[in-house]
């Protein structure tokens, strides 16, 4: 067994021997990448005696373990280039020169784990000459990096690197009672392998053994104690197929990596085992003597069945955007060594055993275009048909809804639609009626997450408080997303939610007053600013829900009576609320009223200009500014055009019970531009009205 390689080093003299070449090496490195065996590197290696040789290290990707060897290579060359192959076939051969006595007499051997071993060879070969490699076997070995050590050690790396079937060479008189027993090690069982490795084994260690003890770790690398010496005389040749998983798990428990284990862990052929063995045979026979025992120990319970895979061409076709016919597809399979069987478009693809990676259609599909060439592969761009984009009134609530609040400075967030069914039973009322059921879920994520919401509350609170744990402050955080409960009748509601929270002090900004935290009033000032983009008015009167603070709450409507949600402040009792140390303020509102109430009016630009005016008044402190607000524009119709507060004040120059309130006021007309003479006793009106009305009077 050689070193380890992570790449395969093909010599270009070598591969000549199979199949013809009639390109220069670097057009041979461009087909052969072109066709997914990347060149990694081309260099010329000097040999001992000064000549010189082409060497190609390929990447070989893990599906195809067939390419690591000569004779792999060289059939995707053949392929590739269109030339005929000629691999060798020594199963003939090796008969006629075996001798009489019978290999059984000489070696036995025992599978006890089949499964893990699918196929075991053993072939003895009696009174051998060990000693040094003739110089063309050497120069190969040295080629592609190998060291030769001795002619039966560089016979069985030769034929690996030839066939890509690892074989191990046992010196036959250090095996007890002559015997090869394939089974588990047993936990604790002392190995020293080839290297000098020291090795306490795992019970579940594959592992070739003696009657008394492990000669080999399988697949991966033979024991010292019975490896081939110049005292060599008799050879037991094994040749075998091993379980990938296995020999990956051995090689990286006990870090021991080969070039065995590193072709077994991609698959070997097992139909080749025994090609590959004869070949090893007939050449230690050539270069070190000795007579071939008739026959092999060939343990083979269950065979590999042939594989057939169906083919249609016209999937090919549609697949690759190519006009292949049967017999342009035919001429490039065969020329991997499959066999073809075809019945007009349908055709049946015997695979040949060293190409386990081939099980699909779609597999033979890639092998044709590979071998005819990707660069061949037409440019066609996809055909398709352009629609327009619609976009629902639901869609356009909720993307304006989410610019509103992002604009304001708050952050969205999104969260599971299932809560635990504490919370969901506690914020049920946020849109359903007392009557109305939660929804459970049969088999949920955890206790967590058991019922579906019934409000989005629960989640921006927890979200909330898990941003005040780490230092996060104020937040302002909402969320669009869906509500669910069964109604009185069972059946199942879904409602499109806006919701959103504030709370923490108002951030470093001459905007805001220091000290100063985030309130009802932002909030509602939040969802006035979306309820003016929508062209919709809202009102609101005094409600709580079972979890907001009575009397710092309301419920929202749009003008005309449709119920559209609530807002306020949370009560600190409720547990969601609590830890978070701040006072909470919330709403929720129906999307789905938003959508149904929103409505465009378009009207022209005003050609003539507006007129401004400011009025400042003192009224008494229980007088609401939208209420002052609503009487200027009663009063000043059709001109006015809008009502504006910009100043609220209260203070030590003003009486105790009194506030002064600023507004702007637009005049317009639609049909000319209005003098003084029309403006100045209609803001005369609007101030004796608020003076009968609410008893205001003009600020001095």
């Amino acid at each position: 067994m050689g070193h380890y390689e992570s790449f395969m080093k093909v010599q270009v003299d070598w591969l000549k021997e199979y199949t013809e070449i009639d390109v220069s090496v670097d057009e041979l490195g461009h087909a052969l990448t072109m066709a997914g065996l990347e060149i990694e590197s081309h260099e010329t290696v000097a040999l001992p005696d000064g000549e010189k040789c082409e060497v190609l290290e390929l990447n070989v990707t893990p599906n195809r373990g067939y390419c690591l060897s000569h004779i792999g290579v060289a059939r995707e060359v053949s392929a590739l280039l269109n030339k005929s192959l000629q691999v060798p076939n020594p199963l003939t051969l090796v008969e006629s020169e075996s001798g009489t006595v019978a290999v059984g007499d000489r070696i036995t051997v025992e599978n006890r784990e089949p499964e893990l071993c699918p196929r075991y060879c053993a072939q003895v070969i009696e009174n051998v000459r060990v000693g040094p490699s003739p110089k063309w076997l050497q120069d190969r070995l040295t080629a592609i990096g190998l060291r030769p050590i001795n002619n039966i050690v560089d016979i069985t790396n030769f034929v690996m690197m030839e066939y890509g079937q690892p074989l191990h060479a046992f010196d036959r008189d250090l095996l007890a009672d002559q015997k090869i027993i394939v089974r588990r090690a047993q936990k604790g069982e002392a190995f020293v392998s080839l290297d000098g490795t020291e090795l306490k084994l795992e019970s579940g260690a594959l592992v070739i053994a003696d009657a008394e003890k492990p000669i080999a770790l399988a697949g991966i690398m033979g024991g010292k104690n019975s490896q081939v010496s110049e005292s060599t005389r008799h050879i037991v040749l094994e040749s075998a197929c091993f379980d990938p998983a296995t020999v990956r798990k051995g090689a990286k428990l006990y870090g021991l990596r080969s070039d065995s284990s590193y072709r077994f862990e991609r698959g070997v052929d097992w139909s080749g085992v025994i090609s590959a063995q004869a070949r090893a045979v007939l050449l230690i026979k050539e270069l070190a003597g000795g007579e071939i025992c008739s026959g092999r120990v060939d343990i083979y319970p269950e065979q590999e069945k042939p594989r057939r895979v169906a083919l249609r061409v016209g999937r090919v076709n549609q697949l690759l955007g190519s006009d292949f016919n049967v017999e342009q597809i035919e001429n490039l399979l065969t020329r991997l060594g499959m066999v073809v069987t075809h019945t007009s478009e349908n055709m049946e693809i015997g695979i040949p055993s060293f190409r386990p990676d081939l099980s699909r259609e779609v597999d033979l599909v890639e092998e044709i275009a590979r071998i005819d060439g990707f660069d061949k592969v037409a440019t066609v761009y996809p055909l398709a048909q352009v629609r327009p984009v619609t976009v629902s009134a639901k869609q356009s609530i909720s993307k304006k809804a989410r610019e509103v609040f992002c604009y304001a400075g708050f952050a969205e967030t999104v969260h599971y639609s299932f809560i635990e069914r504490k919370s969901a039973e506690a914020f049920k009322t946020a849109f359903a009626s007392e009557s109305d059921q939660l929804i459970t879920l049969k088999n949920p994520l955890s206790s967590e997450y058991d019922t579906m919401r019934t409000s989005l509350l629960p989640g921006l609170l927890k979200t909330a408080g898990l941003n005040l744990s780490k230092g996060q402050k104020p937040l302002k955080l909402f969320e669009v997303g869906s509500v669910y409960f069964l109604d009185s009748s069972g059946k199942r509601k879904e409602k499109a939610v806006l919701s959103a929270i504030v709370l923490g002090p108002y951030e470093l900004t001459p905007w805001k007053s220091r000290g100063g935290e985030y309130d009802f009033y932002d909030l509602k000032g939040v969802l006035e600013t979306l309820a003016e983009h929508l062209c919709l008015k809202l009102v609101t009167s005094p409600d709580n829900k079972p979890y907001q603070e009575l009397g710092k709450s309301v419920r929202v409507q749009v003008v005309g009576g449709r119920e559209l949600g609530y807002l306020g402040q949370m009560t600190v009792e409720n547990n969601a609320v609590g830890d978070l140390g701040h006072a909470v303020y919330a709403l929720e509102v129906d999307l789905g009223t938003l959508e149904n109430s929103a409505s465009f009016q378009f009207q022209s630009i005003p050609k003539f200009p507006e007129t401004y005016r400011d009025i400042s008044i003192l009224v008494d402190r229980s007088v609401t500014s939208q209420n002052v607000a609503d009487l200027i524009l009663q009063t000043g119709r059709p001109l006015i055009q809008a009502v504006t507060l910009y100043d609220h004040f209260e203070g030590k120059k003003i009486q105790a019970d009194k506030k002064s309130l600023t507004y702007a006021l637009s005049f317009q007309s639609a049909e000319r531009t209005l003098s003084d003479d029309e403006v100045n006793p209609l803001f005369e009106t609007i101030v004796q009205t608020l003076k009968r009305e609410l008893g205001a009077s003009l600020r001095e």
